[in-house]
């Protein structure tokens, strides 16, 4: 998978559909070429009578990885949603606290305006390092709502091998959300969800660690849901490399993960 380009607005994006499978090989050059910058991006076909939903990605790898802000903005013209206009900060293997450090994100944040700011931090710091992910996230929180944007926190997932740690990484993100308080993209929980429901479903790629293509998809419609408010079922599986019978599968699982946190929320004290 080549590293990300950029598009304007009207643009077909350069790279073609991306197979499903790829070499270790090819995952590793991902890593070394991932995006640190994309400039504004689009869907290929814009809803011209919508005004634009601004969107800035903060991550890393697990953002990147099979273009998921660009799957989100094709999911979203397709469902006739407010077309998604995207920036993305996302070095590879970068932290909250690298992030904030290094400049970058925090000038891009103040850039322009922003209706959101996805932050995704590295997929082992909810594990290894929750003090810096709260302390970190509070500070790109309260830089988001000084310039009238609202924040989504990106859950991630957990290692193919130790499926077992998605519980500690959903609490984290899930008392942040409540803490800060910020939107929750519960991505890792309907990763989850979706392993449980089909044991032979692969959503990782070789290295267990990054998502292949359906794994992005997945995401891309938990992100679509959790932004507009929709279900993402009866979306074409093609933006995804899949036939659509296997995306209504996944595209369920994402609304009623969704759906699930929701109640949550609204139970909660």
């Amino acid at each position: 998978m080549p590293a990300a380009t950029n598009h304007n607005r009207d643009s077909t994006p350069l790279w073609g559909a991306i197979p499903r499978r790829l070499g270790l090989g090819l995952s590793a050059l991902i890593l070394l070429l991932g995006p640190i910058i994309v400039g504004w991006a689009t869907a290929t076909k814009p809803t011209a009578e919508l005004p634009e939903l601004r969107i800035l990605f903060v991550g890393n790898s697990f953002t990147y990885y099979y273009d998921l802000p660009q799957m989100v903005a094709q999911l979203a013209a397709a469902g006739g949603q407010r077309p998604l206009r995207f920036q993305q900060e996302t070095p590879g293997g970068y932290t909250l606290e690298q992030h904030w450090k290094a400049g970058n994100a925090p000038a891009q944040i103040r850039s322009r305006r922003w209706d959101y700011v996805v932050l995704q931090d590295q997929s082992q710091a909810p594990l290894l390092n929750p003090r810096s992910m709260h302390e970190y996230a509070r500070k790109f929180h309260a830089e988001i709502r000084r310039q009238g944007a609202r924040t989504i926190l990106y859950m991630t997932w957990a290692p193919r091998n130790k499926p077992r740690d998605q519980s500690a990484i959903s609490r984290a993100y899930e008392r942040l959300s409540k803490e800060l308080p910020a939107q929750l993209a519960p991505v890792g929980n309907a990763w989850k969800a979706a392993l449980a429901a089909d044991k032979k479903l692969v959503l990782h790629d070789e290295d267990q660690k990054h998502p292949n293509a359906t794994g992005t998809y997945l995401a891309a419609c938990v992100f679509y849901a959790t932004i507009y408010g929709h279900s993402p079922l009866g979306l074409p599986g093609a933006i995804g490399g899949l036939t659509d019978m296997e995306a209504q599968r996944l595209q369920t699982i994402a609304w009623k993960t969704i759906q699930a946190t929701r109640a949550e929320r609204i139970a909660a004290p």
